[in-house]
């Protein structure tokens, strides 16, 4: 049962990794004509990312100190 269990997560991760490069793909795209589109818009685009990259840093950042600090010490 482990291997069945070990190679359904390896297929599992394959599938998330294949969607997120094909996001990723897709988001360049619409990127690349979002700047000959319209330059101001993509401005906009790009502040909108460095506000969500805080974010998302800030948001990681405390649930790993509550992750360390609830973690029973090791000893």
């Amino acid at each position: 049962m482990g291997k069945a269990t070990g190679q359904l997560s390896i297929n599992t991760l394959i599938k998330v990794v294949n969607l997120l490069v094909e996001k990723r793909i897709k988001i360049d795209a619409m990127e690349q004509i979002l700047v000959k589109t319209n330059p101001v818009a993509y401005d906009l685009y790009l502040g909108a990312i460095e506000n969500l990259q805080a974010r998302k840093t800030t948001e990681a950042n405390g649930v790993l100190a509550q992750t360390l600090t609830s973690k029973p010490a090791e000893g």
